[in-house]
């Protein structure tokens, strides 16, 4: 797992060596916080706000990888993807997690469905683009519907929701 320390440094780390890496603040005070750590490597402000809140957003994807998994594993025992893989985590604006699942077989009641952290599940009237450009929510309708139950109900429910919306 990266720390969110080594993303705020980000360019500056690829080409270090394993002593230079030793000498790093956060390496010797491993309490520093992000802002701190960069400030302290002399980066200007604009570039470790940006960078301190893309680690976040980062951090946020990996938290929410493990229950995007069990969904995409009960959308597979339903028969309605072909692979039970982990759906690709996006981060559209740099400031949100978006993820999309395609379901890709014929019986499937939607081409796919997206996940976003603000809104919670929705279907997708497309296989090839199911996140919209930069993520903006469409509205409901042209084969578009947001399921109810919060933003990350139980995979059950959303397989639920889905076999309700047979259209």
């Amino acid at each position: 797992m990266i720390c969110p320390r080594a993303v705020v440094v980000g360019r500056a780390m690829r080409s270090m060596t394993r002593s230079s890496w030793a000498r790093r603040p956060w390496r010797a005070h491993p309490a520093l916080t992000p802002t701190e750590a960069a400030a302290q490597l002399g980066y200007p402000a604009g570039q470790v706000r940006r960078a301190t809140a893309r680690a976040e957003t980062v951090l946020r994807a990996r938290h929410i990888a493990p229950y995007l998994t069990d969904v995409a594993a009960a959308l597979h025992r339903a028969g309605w993807t072909t692979e039970q893989a982990a759906p690709d985590v996006q981060f559209p604006g740099d400031d949100r997690v978006v993820a999309a699942l395609v379901l890709d077989v014929d019986q499937a009641p939607v081409p796919a469905l997206v996940w976003d952290e603000r809104y919670g599940w929705r279907t997708a009237a497309s296989r090839r683009h199911p996140i919209t450009k930069g993520a903006v929510p469409p509205s409901e309708g042209g084969g578009v519907r947001y399921l109810t139950g919060g933003i990350t109900p139980p995979p059950g429910d959303v397989v639920a929701a889905l076999t309700t919306t047979d259209a």
